[in-house]
This record gives C-alpha cells, sequence and structure tokens, in this order.
C-alpha cells in the first residue's frame, strides 16, 4: 500500500471516530448544547446575613424574548423585566425597585450580584449558581417523619410572635407558609434531611430562610429574615384543636378620617373628594417594599374594578422608604404598572410611627403592612383590618381541621369563583352599597 493510501484511510478513521464520538455524545446527553447559553433550569444562592439562600430560577425563551421565572414551589414567580444579553442574564423587579445580574462562565456556572431594597437603603449581595433543581441538599437524608399539617409557631427575640405554619411534605420535599398577624411569610420551599428542616423564599426582593430540627414531635431553629444579621429562635408543634385568628379585625378609634395626599401626576386625593361621595371607600396601607402589599395588589386590582360600578372606590395610601419623594412616585408608578391598578396610589408618608400617625391621625400609628381601613357610604369608619393571608397560605382551598382563620381578600386570589374576600369584607360592603 501507498503512503499516500496509508495517509487517506489514516485521517478518514480518524474523522470517523470524532464524529461516532460526538453522536455518542448528543445521544446520552441531548440537553447538551441546549445548555450551552444561559437558559435553562438554575438552582441560585445569595449570600444571605443567615447563610447560603437557595431558590430556583428558569430561564427560558418567550414569544416575545426571553423570560424568566423565580421557583419557591410551588410558586412559579415570573420575573418584570428580563434581559440575555450575551451570557448575562439580568433580572428586574422595578416595583420593588430591585434587580438579579448574572454571568454564565466558562465552567458553566452562573456568578454575579442581586441589588436589593431594604429599609437602610440599597444592599447588594452576592450569587451564584449551577443547573439543577435540588433547594438545600442533592441527596437528602430520608426523612424521619411527614410533616404535613398544622403547626403552632412562635418565634423569640424583641418581638414575639404565634402564628400557624402550614407545611406540605412529599418526600423530602417540604413546602409552606407560616401566618402571623403582621402578615404570611409567601411561599417557603425546601426539604427535611433525616431530622433537619430547611426551607428558604426569595421574591425577587425579600427573603427568608428558615431551619429547625425535629425532636419529640416538635420543631425548633432559627430563621432569618430580609435584613436580620442575627437569627431569630422560633419552635413549633402540631396545631391542637383551637381557633387561631391570623388577620385581626379592629374597632376603629375614629369613626372619620381626613386627608388629601398627592399622586405622581401632582393631583391631590382626598375622601372628600365628589369622586367618593355616598361610596364605600377601601383604604390600603402598604408600600411597595413590603412583599404581602404585593399580594394584596394582585387581589384587590381586579376586585376593585370589578366593583366600582357598584359604588366601590379603593385608594391606596403608600408609605414608603426614604425622604426623596421623586423616588417615591417612581415606585408607586411602578408598583401600580406591575398590577395594572386602576385605583389611586398616593404618597402618604414614610414607614414609621410618627408618619403614618401624622397620616391617619388617631388610626395610627400603622403597626403592620398591609392594613385596611373600611368606610361606609356615609363616609364613617366600619373596620380596620390587620394583616393579610395570602395565596401562599392556601386557605381557600384547603380550610384547616384544627384551626379557623379569620382571612384577609388575597388568599382567595387562587380560587376561580372567589367572589369575595374570605374574611366576609365583600359582604359588608354589599350591605353598605
Amino acid at each position: 500500500m501507498t503512503r499516500e493510501k496509508i495517509e487517506y484511510w489514516f485521517w478518514r478513521g480518524l474523522t470517523g471516530l470524532v464524529f461516532a464520538g460526538a453522536l455518542a455524545l448528543t445521544i446520552i446527553n441531548p440537553g447538551h448544547a441546549a445548555e450551552a447559553s444561559p437558559y435553562g433550569i438554575w438552582r441560585i444562592t445569595l449570600d444571605h446575613p443567615g447563610g447560603p439562600l437557595p431558590f430556583g430560577l428558569e430561564v427560558a425563551r418567550g414569544k416575545t424574548g426571553p423570560a424568566a421565572y423565580i421557583l419557591n414551589p410551588p410558586e412559579r414567580l415570573r420575573a418584570e423585566k428580563v434581559s440575555v444579553e450575551g451570557e448575562t442574564i439580568t433580572l428586574a423587579f422595578p416595583s420593588y425597585s430591585s434587580r438579579l445580574v448574572l454571568t454564565r462562565g466558562a465552567d458553566d456556572r452562573l456568578t454575579g450580584t442581586a441589588e436589593l431594597t431594604r429599609r437602610s437603603g440599597p444592599v447588594s449581595l452576592a450569587a451564584s449558581g449551577s443547573r439543577g433543581s435540588y433547594r438545600f441538599t442533592s441527596t437528602p437524608a430520608r426523612a424521619v417523619a411527614d410533616l404535613t399539617g398544622d403547626w403552632v409557631v412562635e418565634t423569640a427575640g424583641d418581638r414575639p410572635q404565634k402564628g400557624l405554619a402550614q407545611f406540605t411534605q412529599v418526600g423530602n420535599k417540604l413546602s409552606g407558609s407560616v401566618q402571623f398577624p403582621t402578615g404570611d411569610t409567601r411561599f417557603l420551599a425546601g426539604e427535611i434531611s433525616g431530622d433537619q428542616l430547611s426551607l428558604s423564599t426569595f421574591d425577587g426582593n425579600s427573603s427568608a430562610i428558615w431551619k429547625a430540627v425535629l425532636a419529640d414531635g416538635a420543631l425548633a431553629g432559627s430563621q432569618f429574615g430580609a435584613t436580620t444579621k442575627t437569627p431569630g429562635g422560633w419552635k413549633a408543634v402540631r396545631a391542637p384543636t383551637k381557633v387561631f385568628e391570623a388577620v385581626a379585625v379592629e374597632k376603629p378609634a375614629s369613626d372619620r378620617l381626613a386627608f388629601s395626599f398627592p399622586t405622581s401626576n401632582g393631583k391631590t386625593v382626598s375622601p372628600s373628594d365628589p369622586r367618593y361621595k355616598g361610596k364605600v371607600v377601601v383604604l390600603t396601607l402598604g408600600g411597595a417594599w413590603c412583599p404581602n402589599c404585593h399580594d394584596e395588589a394582585t387581589f384587590i386590582g381586579p376586585y376593585a374594578a370589578r366593583h366600582q360600578k357598584d359604588g366601590l372606590e379603593v385608594i391606596g395610601l403608600q408609605f414608603e422608604y426614604g425622604t426623596d419623594q421623586s423616588r417615591a412616585f417612581r415606585q408607586l408608578d411602578s408598583f401600580a404598572n406591575r398590577y395594572k391598578l386602576t385605583y389611586p396610589l398616593v404618597l402618604a408618608g414614610e414607614p414609621t410611627p410618627d408618619s403614618t400617625r401624622a397620616a391617619i391621625g388617631a388610626l395610627g400609628p400603622v403597626k403592620v403592612y398591609p392594613s385596611t381601613i373600611f368606610i361606609g357610604r356615609d363616609g364613617r369608619v366600619r373596620e380596620v383590618h390587620v394583616g393579610w393571608a395570602g395565596p401562599a397560605t392556601g386557605h381557600c382551598t384547603k380550610r384547616p381541621s384544627s384551626i379557623s382563620t379569620k382571612q384577609s381578600p388575597g388568599c382567595c386570589a387562587r380560587r376561580p369563583d372567589a367572589r369575595q374576600p374570605a374574611d366576609g369584607s365583600a359582604a359588608k360592603l354589599r350591605r353598605d352599597r
């Protein structure tokens, strides 16, 4: 055989081997090509004051461009704005004035920062990610018990609270929420590995980590909120058969309320305006920084639009961080745009006792966000509801057998046939009308 033929068959054979190898890799890992980009399912961790805080992130190609979803199962929360430029993903949440920027490296890992809004000002947390869908542990130990059900939770510290936790467990995976008189923790997701409980949540700005050990049928551990640098203790036992009020209904300290606050377009809004004469008026007290206020907006926005023809009006009194009014008005607009709110949002002050007391007089100060004030057709304050039971609590689809919860409207946004808030406030509005 000539030298030329030997070289010909050598290179032909080598080419065949390379092709066969590439074909085998494609068969073994058909998603390999798709993974060579920022798109896909990622496990992200934030360098949180309470330790690594994990959450899921799905980046997908939508019909009109990239879309991204923060995953706190069962919640799949769509990011307000998403861009993918080269290997960099940017998730923006204008309603919170926060964003998450991540860049994929040569090792197919993500690194970047979460730029968040806190009471003390802007906060930047380091973020990293790898492909995968597990939460805390890739191979958790077999769970020693099933935590599904209702638990009475007590927290320790300067401001102890008592609340209701509802957990759902499938294998090692655990999800749920804790409802306090001040509101719920939104969607907590995680696991139980052996006797170790680990839960976390992140919604684009607010965050929390809950950890505990199960011993003798009780849970005990620590939890970190969005801004806490030292852990707060908590414990929980199975719920006994007694009533637990998640949302308080308070008797108003005054039957009249007068105010005049500006909107972002320079107009002023007052309950004495002709628009509100002879109508039922609902005042929502909140702020764009408040996660439960976002849950409230998903319900009250459509509810207000649906019942305006019946004589119902809503005014949003927003209490925003800082004294920069231009920034505060941008927050109001971003918040209203996200939830397509048709009722006015006014800047009522800052979320401090003095500022809220100055805004609503004898009905202040505001202690819980969101709170709701109901005003009848005669202009008199009828009730004040404090707290919120949002969709994470699941009360609308499953009422606890052992604990009766006085709910706020938000939880019913999940139920297709919902016609009124579960706390009966819609019936009250109908009577007033």
